[in-house]
């Protein structure tokens, strides 16, 4: 019998005696005896070792396979990984998807609306929802079986009197500001406001108000769309149906005049104001 197949009985009979019976396979063993050329002759050069001395060379052994990475002794921890198993990492968070430029049934999910549109509006979308960005001024989310949703739009031209078209826009236009929007709707003929209140969105100050329609449009001049209440400078409109209550939030994004509007029509549930507020509540804004 070689040293080596000494000091490993030895090692053997300690893990028996401490640790239960524990035969060692043959590739620990492999580099026990790897390691033992350069510190086996100072350690066997001693005719007796104790039981303390026994007790300190096995375990220098047991550390010295385990510097090696042969773990399989007596196996990993319970409740825990073992030694070598990878690190536990949190999934990616999956970016968002851009929302198109045609009109079409959305995934549910977290969707980014940019270039066109000037700004850059995240939010997060529940399933039977469709959305576009029909060009730089509005982006236009709605839901998949009714004509109506939420709109950010940037614009303008204001209504003289929705209820005669023939007057065309105020002229000139209102100023850059939230205040200036916020007065040109309120003075608007044939439309109640209320709740103005000062507001933030995503750390955006600006004001919030309802627009309510009258529930007859009798003895109205209107264009073939309708109600207008104001025009983007494409020639996209704004307009509102009899009864229909629009909630306006106007945000000042680092200069920008953002519009975002909510569309409460007659018969409006508290069930869709639920979904929306949770779109709203996801809504997160990048300044141009």
């Amino acid at each position: 019998m070689t040293r080596e197949d000494d000091f490993i009985g030895q090692l053997e009979g300690y893990l028996d005696e401490y640790e239960g019976s524990t035969p060692l396979p043959d590739d620990v063993r492999d580099a026990i005896r790897a390691r033992l050329p350069s510190t086996q002759q100072r350690l066997l050069r001693f005719p007796a070792m104790n039981q303390a001395m026994r007790i300190a060379l096995a375990s220098a052994a047991v550390v010295t396979v385990a510097l090696l990475g042969i773990n399989f002794i007596r196996g990993p921890t319970v409740g825990g990984p073992g030694l070598g198993d990878p690190t536990p990492t949190a999934p990616p968070t999956p970016s968002p998807r851009s929302m198109p430029a045609e009109s079409r049934v959305l995934e549910p999910g977290t969707y980014v609306a940019g270039d066109p549109f000037s700004l850059r509006v995240t939010l997060t979308l529940p399933a039977g929802w469709r959305g576009f960005i029909p060009g730089p001024y509005r982006v236009d989310l709605r839901w998949v079986e009714k004509p109506y949703g939420v709109a950010f739009s940037m614009f303008t031209e204001v209504s003289e009197d929705p209820c005669h078209s023939d007057q065309g826009y105020i002229d000139p236009p209102p100023g850059p500001s939230v205040d200036d929007l916020a007065t040109a709707l309120a003075n608007m003929p044939g439309i109640e406001v209320t709740d103005l209140a000062d507001v933030t969105v995503d750390g955006y100050s600006g004001t919030q108000l309802t627009m309510s329609a009258p529930d007859s449009f009798a003895g109205c001049n209107l264009p073939p769309e309708g109600y207008v209440i104001w025009q983007l400078p494409l020639g996209m409109t704004h307009t509102m149906t009899p009864g229909e209550r629009d909630r306006v939030w106007i945000i000042d994004v680092d200069g920008e005049r953002l519009v975002i509007v909510v569309r409460e029509p007659s018969g409006y549930t508290d069930e869709q104001r639920a979904e929306v507020q949770e779109i709203f509540d996801s809504i997160q804004i990048e300044g141009p």
